[in-house]
């Protein structure tokens, strides 16, 4: 038996070692990496307001070769042509996809933010950044140069009326940060002055005026906001539509001149970055921050970041402050002058 026994240990042995070795051989390799190809739908665009939803271009990326596919990083890199992609702007493709489309939305943003001229068009690289790991170095695609025209995405009309004499160089704005023909602001309508127009530009040419249940009309008589206060206007242009809700921030505290029992009104600046200031006069003590004079939704804060229902915010000397409050940052400031 004994015999018997050495020999199977002494086979299983072989067959464990085969089995090893055979595994070895099968053991995947990285390579230093073939680069993929990369090809583009188009090789000139201008762009319009019109293509913001639309496709408007797609790139074809052929694979690159590392040996295996496995935590495959692609990314596609724009730059100015001849600036060698120094500081390119990146967009990472979900692997393993073979493609990446853009909509006009996105693409137009992507070349304004390359700084490029919406006046006249410019040449950009586009290539394919490919990687495996941190350890090994990336493989880049040949180069696709295009040719590009962006258009100004944002866009404003004008809000002539009684609140500010009627000047039509004066009046203040709304803004539309797509370009999309949808405007909208924040107009502060004192008591007494309340009609109003909109305008596509600092002049009376045209403009467009109150065509009856929430509709605009190029031969209306004038709009009005009903009620004096800050007043949200949106303004949709395309289907000639308009409608107008209360909305304002302010400061109440007894560090304010109303103390707690009035607030102080901040000021929507209407530049799409979402920002209300005031110039305040302030005397040590506490303030918070309100909206629409009803502590439904305040905010107080700490060390310049705000907070819903937060702690009061506090000032420890008089002086005249410009006071900010920038709810998309959730951040605040209140800077001495």
């Amino acid at each position: 038996m004994k015999p018997l026994l050495i020999k199977s240990m002494a086979l299983g042995l072989l067959l464990l070692s085969l089995w090893s070795c055979k595994k070895d051989e099968n053991k995947t390799i990285a390579t230093a990496g073939t680069p993929g190809s990369l090809k583009a739908s188009v090789s000139s665009l201008v762009l319009d307001k019109s293509m913001l939803t639309s496709p408007v271009i797609t790139f074809s990326m052929g694979a690159p070769d590392f040996g295996y596919q496995a935590g495959l990083t692609t990314v596609l890199q724009f730059d100015r042509k001849g600036a060698g992609f120094s500081a390119p702007k990146e967009v990472t493709v979900d692997a393993p996809a073979a493609v990446k489309a853009f909509n006009g939305l996105d693409f137009n943003n992507l070349l304004l933010s390359l700084n490029l001229s919406s006046q006249s068009a410019s040449d950009i690289e586009v290539r394919m950044k490919s990687s495996i790991s941190k350890d090994k170095p990336a493989v880049y695609s040949n180069t696709v140069v295009l040719n590009v025209k962006p258009f100004p995405l944002t866009a404003w009309i004008y809000v002539p009326g009684a609140y500010q004499g009627w000047n039509i160089l004066t009046a203040d704005s709304l803004i539309s940060e797509t370009g999309n023909g949808i405007y909208s602001g924040v107009i502060a309508f004192t008591a007494g002055n309340l009609e109003f127009k909109l305008t596509p530009a600092k002049k009376w040419d045209v403009s467009y005026g109150d065509g009856k249940n929430g509709t605009l009309s190029l031969t209306g008589g004038n709009l009005n906001a009903l009620t004096a206060g800050a007043k949200q206007l949106n303004v949709d242009l395309n289907a000639k539509t308009w409608s107008i809700t209360p909305l304002v921030w302010s400061v109440i505290g007894d560090a304010t001149p109303g103390n707690w029992f009035g607030d102080t009104d901040l000021k929507y600046i209407n530049d799409g970055k979402g920002i209300w200031r005031a110039t305040v006069n302030l005397v040590p003590g506490q303030l918070k921050f309100r909206k629409n004079y009803d502590w439904g939704t305040n905010y107080g804060g700490t060390a310049g970041k705000l907070a819903l229902n937060g702690a009061n915010i506090s000032v420890t000397a008089a002086g005249s402050y410009t006071i900010t409050f920038d709810l998309t940052n959730n951040a605040y400031s209140l800077i001495k002058n």
